[in-house]
């Protein structure tokens, strides 16, 4: 019979051409152009948010027409992966997830949770990430029922109102109380609701006023709301006025002094929070080969006409437009992020 170190000679053997081969297939992969890589192939996208919702939904729309734009047509698929505001897709595209260019992140507001929230909870860096470019921003507006007696911005400041949020990290509480300080409003905020449709039901019962709502969540479902002024919008939370809206102010335009860099801090993250991204190891043209397929795809007239038929804002910034707006928040002082985080959580 052989002896056992007889027998560990060739499984050495076996166990590195077997590594080999491996590394040499891993090898290939990435030696592949892009139109040989994609080929055949299943990517996803991927959400930080549960199904349901506005990201869903756009997610879905980009996933039908996203696929004929890449070289190679891959098949694309939805996944989702909630927790932490969108940081744990954040977390995962950056490190843990493939680098090959088979995931795609549907991104949240990034940037903003980098330099607002616990930095034990981000392990990414948005500046390191390849990004696609935008399709839209993510439209908070305040929406007041029509039964608060409120239908202002005068209102906003002089009445006490009270306005629902979800968690205090959630932008439906951060722009209510930025709104608050930069209006010098009387009205006070209550967070913890645990969804949207939550907040759309209280706001129906009158358990609050109303609150900073991202504008698909009435827009798309809700369109009665608007037709027949069950709700107002004094006011919208955009880098620029809104098209469907184009009476209503923006409150970069109101704030002054500084609460208006405090505004433009976070009216600065509202594009990438309607983004798409992939890791920061992708190679280089692959990631070329995605940004031109993206681009394509923003004007390519089936993917614009179920947009519109959706109700769906469409407003596309380039890769490099959109890695500005993410330097601007990731490079902003110590000083403008010090007053951010006690403007948007003073008890802090």
């Amino acid at each position: 019979m052989p002896r056992a170190k007889e027998l560990f000679v060739p499984l050495k053997l076996i166990v590195a051409a077997a590594a080999f081969a491996c590394s040499t297939l891993a090898g290939a992969a990435f030696a592949q152009d892009p139109t040989q890589f994609y080929t055949n192939r299943t990517i996803s996208i991927l959400m930080g948010t549960s199904p349901g919702g506005s990201y869903d939904i756009y997610g879905r729309v980009i996933a039908n027409h996203l696929a004929r734009q890449i070289p190679g047509k891959p098949t694309i698929i939805i996944e989702h992966m909630p927790g932490a505001g969108g940081a744990a897709a954040g977390n995962f595209i950056y490190g843990a997830g493939p680098q090959d260019g088979t995931k795609i992140l549907l991104s949240h507001a990034l940037p903003l949770m980098e330099k607002l929230e616990d930095p034990k909870a981000i392990r990414y860096e948005s500046k390191k990430l390849n990004w696609l470019g935008a399709y839209d921003e993510i439209a908070q507006v305040m929406a007041i029922w029509k039964d608060a007696g409120a239908a202002s911005i005068e209102d906003l400041k002089a009445k006490p109102l009270v306005f629902g949020s979800m968690a205090t990290s959630h932008l439906s509480y951060q722009w209510a109380m930025v709104a608050k300080d930069a209006l010098g409003a009387k009205f006070k905020v209550i967070s913890g609701y645990t969804t949207g449709g939550a907040l759309n039901l209280a706001m129906e019962r009158g358990e609050i006023a109303g609150w900073a709502v991202a504008w698909e969540s009435i827009a798309v479902g809700k369109e009665d709301w608007i037709a027949t002024q069950k709700v107002a919008v004094p006011l919208v939370f955009t880098l620029e006025r809104m098209k469907q809206l184009p009476a209503v102010p923006t409150l970069l335009e109101l704030a002054q002094g500084p609460e208006r860099d405090v505004v433009e801090f976070l009216a600065n993250g509202t594009p990438i929070a309607r983004a798409m991204a992939l890791g920061p190891n992708v190679p280089a043209d692959r990631v070329a080969a995605m940004r031109k397929a993206f681009a394509t795809m923003m004007s390519d007239p089936e993917f614009l006409d179920e947009a519109a038929k959706r109700r769906l804002g469409i407003r596309f910034r380039t890769a490099d437009e959109t890695l500005a707006l993410v330097t601007k928040i990731v490079d902003a002082s110590p000083a403008i992020v010090d007053r951010v985080k006690h403007a948007v959580n003073p008890t802090r």
